[in-house]
């Protein structure tokens, strides 16, 4: 298995040797969110950040003729944090539909 970094922010793993073929699977995964609000230190930008990610990724010209892009949530949305506390969570999971999770 070859593995490849296209960016800072992106992994590429080969099952085989053939690394110049369109991917069978495309993947983007998050974990871990608890505040979709931006603000002035990192991590900024909040959920519109986050959305123009996954809008690249799903609809950019470079990705044209490929799998379709599965987006994968790994949990954590409910705690620790106070505002996803108090929201039991619902500030987090009521903008999942707009970045198309599968």
């Amino acid at each position: 298995m070859a593995v490849s970094e296209s960016s800072a922010d992106e992994l590429l793993i080969y099952s085989d040797g053939e690394q110049n073929r369109a991917p069978e699977l495309r993947l983007l995964h998050f974990n871990d969110v608890y505040h979709i609000d931006a603000y002035s230190a990192e991590p900024v930008g909040g959920i519109a950040r986050f959305q123009t990610v996954c809008n690249y990724y799903r609809d950019n010209e470079r990705f044209k003729g490929q799998p379709d892009l599965v987006t994968v949530f790994s949990g954590d949305a409910f705690n620790p944090s106070l505002e996803s506390s108090v929201t039991k969570g619902m500030s987090v999971i009521l903008w999942f539909p707009c970045i198309y999770l599968t």
